[in-house]
């Protein structure tokens, strides 16, 4: 894991399995640290074509519009390249904010890594 620049959100990846990328997101997702996660996901995009990115929010201590728009963006460019986008390890207060603002219905949520894999392997997530 490695601290943004500004040390508060740390971001890590490795592969799991022959295909997923796994992205894990620790501390709080906002203006200042959305960036060094858009680095991340750029890079972790590049693995695998097409991409298949499991992120782990179970870290994840807060998000404003600015930090979801990235994984909004994130999983319309995946879906775009004929990949698949998974989150895992949404904790009540994130669920709670993804819920309200609707982004349930645009992110595939799974409760663990082993779900969030075995979704992403089994074929195009529609």
């Amino acid at each position: 894991m490695s601290p943004s620049a500004g040390g508060r959100l740390e971001i890590g990846d490795r592969v799991t399995g022959d295909r997923v990328v796994v992205v894990t997101v620790r501390g709080p997702l906002d203006l200042d640290t959305c960036p060094a996660l858009q680095v991340a996901l750029a890079r972790a995009l590049t693995v695998r074509e097409p991409p298949l990115l499991a992120i782990d929010l179970s870290g994840l201590t807060s998000a404003d519009s600015y930090g979801l728009t990235v994984l909004l963006a994130t999983e319309r460019h995946v879906r775009t390249a004929g990949g698949g986008l998974v989150v895992f390890g949404v904790g009540p207060l994130p669920r709670r904010i993804f819920r309200d603002r609707g982004l349930d219905r645009f992110l595939d949520i799974q409760p663990t890594l082993a779900e969030a894999v075995r979704r992403l392997e089994d074929g195009p997530l529609l």
